[in-house]
């Protein structure tokens, strides 16, 4: 699945002691192996105990990286302003400033998100199954229902992204894959991440989605908030750093 080691993986290879920290039941997943190979992985379900984790590690050198996925979740299922968005926010809130005001000297400590967030309900939202105009010469969407990578029939991206502009017209921006490249949407694109874009890129505009029914459950398509798209409010994340003294 990796194409390359993960920065853990680097650490490790550079003799630092390296500790991930997240949720029992992820241990074993495709994606903690992807990206968090090459530590010692600690599962602990609740946010205050990989905080003690990750205090005990860190008497000694070395690396640790803690993922909290609890705000995320809320915000999906709730929305990102949702009282339960608000609660997931305190609670981190909380522990991370244990964390700060614990450290041992010399420690420092980085706090940041893998993205944002917008809520989508009452937004325009296209389904793949029941538009045929969508539908026609797309082979499989991947991706979210705010950025989809479109795989097309052989030779039919450039005919895919003309149809899905002017079906969604400014709800969206849609792009060939080499249009993409060239303008730098990815910034430099080997070989290995090519053949997992798709043959047409859609970063979706506004609040709006497109989901596809057929593979899709109702579930995820009931979702409040999404992300994935160019807008500040996904795009923009916080970098917090504190240096222990």
């Amino acid at each position: 699945v990796a194409a390359r080691p993960s920065l853990l993986r680097c650490a490790a290879e550079e003799g630092f002691r390296v500790t991930a920290l997240g949720k029992k039941r992820f241990e074993r997943s495709g994606l903690s192996r992807a990206a968090l190979s090459g530590g010692e992985f600690v599962g602990a379900d609740r946010l205050a105990d990989r905080i003690d984790v990750a205090l005990a590690a860190a008497r000694e050198p070395g690396v640790s990286y803690c993922y909290w996925g609890e705000i995320d979740a809320a915000g999906h299922k709730h929305g990102w302003g949702s009282d339960e968005w608000a609660s997931a926010l305190e609670d981190a809130d909380r522990e991370i400033s244990r964390l700060a005001s614990s450290l041992p000297a010399d420690t420092a400590l980085v706090v940041t998100a893998d993205h944002g967030m917008i809520d989508v309900p009452g937004a325009p939202r296209w389904d793949i199954a029941t538009h045929a105009e969508l539908a026609r010469d797309v082979e499989l969407a991947t991706g979210e229902p705010r950025a989809l990578h479109l795989h097309t029939t052989p030779d039919a991206a450039a005919d895919v992204a003309a149809r899905w502009q002017e079906v969604l017209g400014e709800a969206a921006v849609v792009m060939t894959r080499d249009e993409a490249e060239g303008i730098g949407l990815y910034g430099p694109v080997d070989d290995i991440a090519r053949g997992r874009l798709g043959d047409v890129e859609v970063a979706m505009t506004g609040r709006a989605t497109v989901v596809d029914s057929r593979t899709q459950s109702p579930a995820s398509m009931a979702l409040i908030g999404a992300h994935g798209s160019l807008t500040p409010e996904e795009l923009m994340v916080p970098l917090l750093m504190v240096q222990a003294a």
